[in-house]
């Protein structure tokens, strides 16, 4: 071949690379690292992330962070910050255990979105559920005390009227007996005349998961969403599945404790605390913050309870913002993608949060989407920008506050978001 052929062969090679389709708008895109310029971002701007992660560290909003952004399928930011463990039972260690960016976290209730919410995506795009069905249609003995009507919808966007949460490890030991406590339970309102979160509901999604595919709700989430994604650090109860690291959260159940013996404590609860004989003693690490999750659950539920990294959620985190499909692997129709993202009741979507400024900014377009999680974590998506912002905390580590409350993250989330946002170039 001389030289003019070859130089020929290039440029028609350069020219089919050029002219072929973005991954991200054909559903097929990968992540991998690129650099913000790659993108269209300020590095320096984006940089400042650093910053505010360690004033929030200073300050003693957490102890550490893994923060990851990505942006058009690239990875632009994805730094560890401070200690995965850094007190135990309140006692500074001699040598705390630093983050990494392959650090795992309790997710707490960012599992109702990337876990129990993909299950049912998963379904509705099989054709085996439809978010319209009645609750009853899947666990008969729900139809009671005004529940006969309560249908998936209204699981998934808060408003059937269960109540937002009780202790069910004073009434249930397993999750059969959870079920069973469901099922008696009476409204706390009309259906679909309010929107009040609920750990219930998605309680209740998990269950429906489980009746139509025969199996629990980890192992069907593990071989439907995550092994053919290759999240391999996505897991229930992940202190008897994992060796590797794991971010300490809280000193055994303080909150719950309070949350139980306080009647000016969120919810009154007629039962004494201390006749609870299980509350734990000891740090946390790999065991589920969540009570009703762990005492009652087994480590594996609907509204908490699964384990992730920042690297883990960013790929399926993509799989939303491709439209339901990563490199080789279809998991969603376009359309239940929408749906599940879009305004349902109240504003909010199917499981997803939407226009929640105070952790995904002032900057997001209506189309984002995202939640957050009592131990410290927040994910959002933007697909308007092909844009995910995954900042994960264990702030529990450094111990509640005196009211018996834990810092917020939510401001650290909306800095870090606002940041990314402004580091667009115009």
């Amino acid at each position: 071949m001389n030289k003019v052929s070859i130089i020929t062969l290039i440029l028609v090679l350069l020219l089919s690379v050029s002219l072929s389709p973005v991954y991200a708008e054909t559903g097929q895109g990968q992540l991998s690292h690129g650099s913000p310029q790659s993108v269209g971002m300020d590095k320096e701007k984006l940089a400042e992330i650093d910053d505010i992660v360690q004033e929030a560290i200073h300050h003693q909003v957490t102890p550490g962070a893994v923060i990851l952004v990505a942006k058009d399928n690239k990875i632009v930011l994805e730094n560890a910050y401070g200690y995965a463990e850094k007190y135990d039972m309140g006692t500074l260690l001699k040598s705390p255990q630093k983050m990494t960016k392959k650090t795992i976290f309790d997710l707490a209730s960012v599992t109702k979105v990337m876990g129990t919410t993909q299950g049912i995506m998963k379904l509705v795009s099989e054709g085996r559920i439809s978010v319209t069905d009645k609750v009853s249609k899947y666990i008969p003995e729900f139809a009671k005390n005004g529940k006969e009507d309560v249908t998936i919808t209204e699981l998934l966007t808060h408003t059937s009227g269960l109540t937002p949460w009780e202790p069910t490890y004073l009434y249930a030991h397993n999750p059969d007996e959870v079920l069973d406590y469901i099922n008696h339970l009476s409204l706390e309102y009309e259906t679909g005349t309010d929107r009040r979160y609920s750990d219930f509901s998605f309680m209740t999604l998990g269950f429906i998961i489980e009746e139509v595919t025969g199996q629990n709700l980890n192992e069907y989430l593990k071989e439907n969403v995550y092994e053919p994604l290759k999240m391999k650090d996505t897991m229930f109860n992940a202190a008897e599945n994992t060796n590797k690291q794991i971010a300490a959260t809280s000193f055994g159940n303080p909150y719950e404790y309070k949350m139980i013996d306080d009647p000016d404590f969120g919810y009154y609860v007629e039962e004494d605390a201390d006749k609870f004989t299980q509350w734990r003693n000891y740090t946390l690490q790999g065991e589920v913050n969540d009570g009703n999750s762990y005492y009652a659950h087994n480590g594996v539920a609907g509204h908490a309870g699964l384990f992730s990294t920042a690297r883990d959620l960013a790929v399926l985190g993509q799989t939303m913002l491709n439209n339901g499909s990563y490199g080789k692997v279809d998991l969603y129709n376009e359309d239940v993608i929408e749906a599940f993202t879009s305004q349902q009741r109240f504003g909010q979507g199917y499981g997803w949060e939407k226009d929640k400024a105070w952790y995904m900014g002032d900057k997001h377009s209506q189309q984002a989407f995202g939640h957050t999680g009592f131990t410290g974590t927040q994910v959002m998506f933007d697909p308007k920008y092909n844009l995910q912002v995954i900042v994960l905390t264990n702030k529990q580590n450094n111990g509640p506050l005196e009211s018996g409350s834990y810092p917020s993250t939510g401001s650290l989330s909306k800095a870090i978001a606002n940041t990314a946002y402004e580091s667009f170039k115009k």
